[in-house]
């Protein structure tokens, strides 16, 4: 006798194969919790994802741990760097709020091959901060 499955849990068995298969070492690290778990990130990137080398923009969505509803009101300080190398960039990235949660930070430069972190500070409803690696940029 074969398995049924519903729609729905089609649908969850291909998510969860999806997301098995983002666990890599390259993985693209589009959700993250902050440093004291105050805010929940779900991040990506334009024009490409993951992020490829040039300038990029970064989208950030907040939201609450608790209650996972939007949080608005926040500062974002966005700082580009490169462990490896030890420095950052010229360019400092502007970020704007959106609402309903939503940040949109521009000039991003990437501009060489490599590992990046995207230092982030939070200030306003919420102070915490993060710094998700973005690996093997190109």
């Amino acid at each position: 006798m074969k398995p049924h499955f519903s729609t729905g849990q089609w649908a969850l068995v291909v998510a969860s194969l999806l997301a098995a298969a983002c666990t890599g070492e390259d993985a693209f690290p589009s959700s993250f919790t902050t440093k004291d778990s105050k805010l929940n990130v779900h991040l990506t990137t334009a024009p490409d994802q993951p992020p490829s080398v040039g300038v990029d923009g970064v989208e950030l969505l907040l939201t609450d741990p608790e209650t996972g509803k939007p949080v608005d009101g926040e500062e974002i300080t966005l700082t580009p760097f490169m462990p490896a190398m030890g420095h950052g960039t010229d360019t400092i990235p502007q970020c704007q709020a959106m609402g309903q949660g939503r940040y949109v930070c521009t000039d991003v430069n990437l501009f060489m091959p490599g590992e990046w972190q995207l230092r982030f500070q939070f200030s306003g409803a919420v102070t915490d901060s993060a710094a998700p690696n973005l690996d093997n940029v190109q």
